[in-house]
């Protein structure tokens, strides 16, 4: 099965507001991304909120059996099992990844939250 990885990831510009400023919570989609890394009951809200904001870049895909491969791939190889499409980080909490029937969960703390089901993300 394929499954598409989705991350969030800042622009220079970004990183540049936050090391000016000292406030993490300056780009929104940092602030979120934040959120997600510690929370514990709330993440598929946060990560449906920056979904919906349109944080996610669409960075590859990954050939596994199931969401703790693609885990196991993202961080640990091997690579002819990933197709990159955009620049990676390893598979980390608040990441988002989809099945290829459209099925959406993110990466938490420990395994996965279901965000929703939306087939037309990955018709062809």
């Amino acid at each position: 099965m394929i499954y598409q990885v989705h991350q969030i990831h800042l622009t220079n510009d970004d990183i540049a507001l936050i090391n000016s400023t000292g406030d993490h919570n300056a780009v929104p989609a940092n602030a979120l991304k934040q959120k997600m890394s510690f929370a514990r009951d709330n993440i598929g809200a946060y990560a449906a909120e920056a979904w919906d904001a349109g944080y996610y870049t669409y960075v590859a895909n990954i050939t596994a059996e199931d969401y703790d491969q693609v885990f196991e791939i993202g961080n640990i190889g091997p690579e002819q099992n990933i197709e990159r499409i955009a620049r990676m980080h390893s598979v980390s909490v608040g990441d988002m990844i989809i099945a290829e029937d459209g099925t959406q969960v993110v990466v938490a703390q420990f395994g996965f939250v279901a965000i929703g089901h939306k087939p037309e993300l990955v018709a062809a």
